[in-house]
């Protein structure tokens, strides 16, 4: 790695400081920090909303369930949760049946045709009903667990007949649920037992602890014409349900609940970076690992995807072909990225690890999040 070359971060961050006031870069690389910095209001132990970096823990989780023989992939969900053997399609004139129902293994790949709330059409009208009614009665008492808000959301309908198309939505809050259900434990004990503790993430959690207020990242709305940012209002925290990040979470979100920092989320990296394991502690083994980091779409699916040169499987992003995806990365690198502000990418043929963290509504923007990868790459 020629890390003078590395220096270019600086001021590639310089030049935006306008639109991106605060964030948090580290890069490792054969084992050693060969950069890092923080920039404007942000410090090296700030905490952030991670969003769907939450994901590739769930299926960590998940992995080490299914290692043990515990969660078959192929299983339907109905089988875990009941209320999603009735779950329909929308299609033209109406709703119909799936052609099959959601197994496992559509969670964890977007394939299962569940869509996030507020998403378009007829599924995401009626998973914002359901969504919404979730919340009202999680506060009035009705639903007591994030199994029960998580069997709500079999109420609403699926976009497409599971497994033939892929899109983004509430898979991995299911996922969650599932693992509950056959671990017999609350989901956050569990990530706290199996993952944060040989992994040492001691400052991750779906809250932060009321002393380390101050340490909180400062979460900033979209850059206004003159492309300058200010802090977000309380409409974009609650859509981005940080409103209240020191209180227990209506629900433990597979998906996008969790705060943590970047030398904790770094250890997570590591983890991947090994193959499963992290200071001699083996949480899954490598040929489970692999399977975790592979691409899982089919060709038809790569192109409902629709991300060049780049295939999708647990919640990775993998790249299967740099040539197509203009990039100057390695084949088999993964990647992931967070609604609001963050990214990784682990790349064990470079036993690279690249890590960009702030708090933006919109989340980074690709194209920097290419440049950024672009400069990194630049210097091997």
């Amino acid at each position: 790695m020629n890390i003078r070359k590395l220096t270019r971060l600086d001021d590639y961050m310089q030049k935006r400081a306008a639109s991106i006031p605060g964030a948090t870069i580290i890069i490792e690389h054969n084992g050693k920090r060969v950069y890092e910095n923080n920039f404007g209001m942000d410090r090296k132990d700030s905490i952030y909303r991670i969003m769907s970096m939450t994901k590739p823990i769930t299926a960590l989780a998940a992995m080490i369930l299914y290692e043990r023989g515990m969660l078959d992939l192929m299983e339907n969900v109905s089988t875990y949760i009941p209320s999603f053997a009735d779950v329909k399609v929308a299609s033209v004139g109406g709703f119909k049946n799936p052609d099959r129902q959601i197994i496992v293994r559509d969670l964890l790949n977007m394939t299962s045709g569940i869509v996030l709330p507020g998403d378009y059409g007829q599924a995401g009208q009626s998973m914002s009903k359901a969504y919404r009614e979730a919340r009202v009665q999680k506060r009035s008492g009705i639903l007591k667990s994030n199994i029960d808000i998580t069997s709500k959301f079999a109420e609403s309908v699926l976009m497409f007949d599971p497994g033939t198309s892929v899109h983004y939505g509430l898979s991995a809050d299911i996922l969650a649920a599932i693992i509950e259900i056959v671990s017999g434990m609350k989901f956050s004990d569990f990530l706290a037992k199996e993952i944060f503790t040989p992994l040492n993430m001691s400052e991750t959690d779906f809250k932060i602890d009321g002393d380390k207020a101050f340490r909180q990242a400062v979460m900033m709305g979209r850059p206004d014409a003159n492309g300058k940012v200010t802090r977000a209002d309380a409409s974009t925290l609650q859509r981005f349900e940080m409103e209240a990040p020191f209180d227990e979470p209506w629900y433990e979100s597979g998906g996008i609940g969790l705060y943590s920092t970047v030398e904790d989320y770094e250890h997570f990296c590591q983890m991947l970076l090994n193959k499963g394991s992290f200071h001699g502690k083996e949480l899954i083994g490598r040929r489970t690992y692999q399977f975790m980091t592979s691409n899982h779409l089919t060709d038809d699916q790569l192109r409902e995807f629709g991300r060049d040169g780049y295939g999708y499987g647990c919640y990775y992003n993998v790249l299967i072909d740099p040539i197509k995806a203009a990039s100057n990365g390695a084949a088999g690198a993964i990647e992931v990225t967070g609604e609001a502000g963050t990214y990784f990418c682990v790349d064990p043929e470079e036993d690279l690890i690249i890590m960009y963290m702030s708090q933006m509504d919109g989340g980074a923007d690709p194209a920097f999040i290419r440049g950024l990868r672009q400069i990194v790459y630049g210097a091997m």
